[in-house]
């Protein structure tokens, strides 16, 4: 048996949907106007239908900044080529703060003083953006050490030599292998080679300063960009990392074992444009050093 359903009882249903449907004409002079707005909107986004059918520019208010030229844009092109559209952009909820939304909507039958309506719906995807964010965070970082992978250390180095390039600020980088890793691993075991790879970035960490950027360049190398220093200042951090390693002291049942390290520094200079594999190329090479020269030492290149 089927019961119709009024106007009145179908926008109670609507005020409790996860979503707010709405229609829409854009006018030529590029003004828009919201023609319908189901009542869900003032949970979903802070505000009453009524005031959105009103003037728009209330619901273009809690678009954040930063999107809301794009959603425009997006939505001019939308109704001048009669596509389909789909944007997602963050509001400000009142009550809930940022959320994200997802409009989409696309051209109906009807039409208002002589222009095409358009019909969709808005829904939060908050919890979808978020989770693609962690994903997005995982990927670029180093499953067991948590630093920034090697992809990302590199685009890390590239953005600090635009920023040199523009505020010729010094800075200088550090390769750090371990000494000897192979052997850790064959004598003691891997679980005990990934523990000393934790110890190590915990100890590289607590050494390096809030501005500087440490990531795991692969294996048992280790990139860090120490951020506006000279050869000078970046050897003195160089050495109490060296020292810090030198001193710690594992466990591997009842056998002690202790770890080093080589470190090759370069500092980058105003000479000529230079490329983040030119870089890294001559701390390599200062590493190499470091490691023909006996290990457990610095080298500059």
């Amino acid at each position: 048996m089927h019961t119709n359903i009024s106007l009145v009882e179908l926008e109670h249903l609507l005020e409790f949907a996860p979503c707010v449907l709405y229609k829409y004409v854009l006018f030529p002079n590029g003004d828009g106007r919201l023609l319908y707005v189901s009542a869900g909107s003032n949970d979903l986004l802070g505000l009453h239908a009524k005031d959105m059918m009103g003037d728009i520019d209330n619901f273009w208010s809690i678009v954040y900044p930063s999107d809301l030229e794009r959603l425009q844009a997006e939505d001019n092109n939308a109704n001048q080529q009669g596509d389909f559209f789909v944007s997602d952009v963050r509001i400000n909820n009142p009550a809930k703060g940022t959320i994200w939304i997802r409009l989409s909507s696309k051209p109906s039958d009807e039409f208002y003083e002589g222009h095409q309506v358009w019909t969709g719906y808005m829904v939060d995807i908050s919890d979808t953006k978020h989770l693609e964010a962690e994903l997005e965070e995982r990927a670029r970082r180093d499953a067991m050490t948590q630093l920034w992978n090697k992809s990302e250390i590199v685009n890390a180095l590239s953005e600090e030599l635009s920023r040199f390039e523009r505020d010729n600020l010094p800075f200088s980088i550090m390769l750090m292998d371990l000494d000897h890793f192979k052997a850790i691993n064959d004598n003691h075991g891997h679980l005990v080679g990934d523990d000393v790879l934790l110890k190590f970035t915990e100890i590289a960490s607590s050494q390096l300063r809030e501005v500087d950027i440490l990531g795991r360049f692969g294996g048992e190398e280790f990139l860090a960009i120490i951020h506006n220093a000279s050869q000078e200042d970046t050897m003195v951090i160089a050495e109490r990392i060296r020292q810090c390693v030198e001193k710690t002291s594992f466990t591997e049942g009842t056998t002690p074992f202790s770890i080093t390290v080589s470190i090759g520094i370069t500092e980058v200079k105003k000479t000529h444009k230079q490329t983040p594999e030119e870089v890294i190329k001559r701390a390599d090479n200062a590493l190499y050093q470091a490691k023909q020269d006996g290990r457990n030492t610095i080298r500059f290149r």
